[in-house]
């Protein structure tokens, strides 16, 4: 997940929960980081180079598609649009923020 904390961070929440969220974001990044540095020697051994990295790069992927499908795209909207976006019903990250916001203004 590396550089998504620091770069969505900054964007999707809301400015009364930034200071928060960010912080729990970069404790749950660096966490994330200690356990892969606690178990890589581990599992290397038992495993083996490449099962390790494989396992590894497994959990990558799914990582990809977890963020692919629930962080938004939030290139050129305002704080406030992005707020009015995540809070609406409907709202899917994998339709994009344009997209709703012209079925916004069909409706």
């Amino acid at each position: 997940m590396g550089t998504v904390p620091w770069i969505v961070n900054s964007e999707i929440y809301p400015l009364r929960y930034r200071g928060l969220c960010g912080g729990l974001a970069a404790v749950a990044n660096w966490v994330s980081n200690l356990i892969v540095t606690q178990t890589f020697l581990s599992l290397t051994e038992a495993l083996g180079t490449a099962p390790t990295f494989l396992l590894f790069c497994g959990i990558s992927a799914v990582a990809f598609v977890f963020i692919f499908l629930l962080v938004p795209e939030t290139k050129g909207l305002s704080f406030e649009e992005v707020e009015k976006m995540l809070e609406s019903n409907d709202y899917k990250a994998w339709r994009g923020a344009r997209t709703q916001e012209s079925k916004d203004h069909n409706t």
